[in-house]
């Protein structure tokens, strides 16, 4: 048995990268963030991370939800 080829972008096999496109998962934001570096995605992460707090934090302060 042959061993899988990866994908040239992201490392996966063709079968899975096949398996996914028959999903109707787009690929392109995996391989757009894969092409980052890890401080760029590092970075991302942060932003988003605040970004989620601040939303918590603003429902929590609209309705009355238990703190985490």
């Amino acid at each position: 048995m042959e061993p899988a080829r990866e994908h040239s972008d992201t490392g996966a096999s063709p079968d899975a990268w096949e398996e996914a496109r028959r999903y109707g998962v787009d690929m392109s934001g995996v391989v757009a963030n894969l092409n980052r570096t890890v401080l760029e995605r590092i970075r991302n992460h942060d932003r988003a991370l605040t970004l989620t707090l601040a939303l918590r934090q603003a429902m929590a302060n609209t309705i009355s939800l238990p703190d985490r």
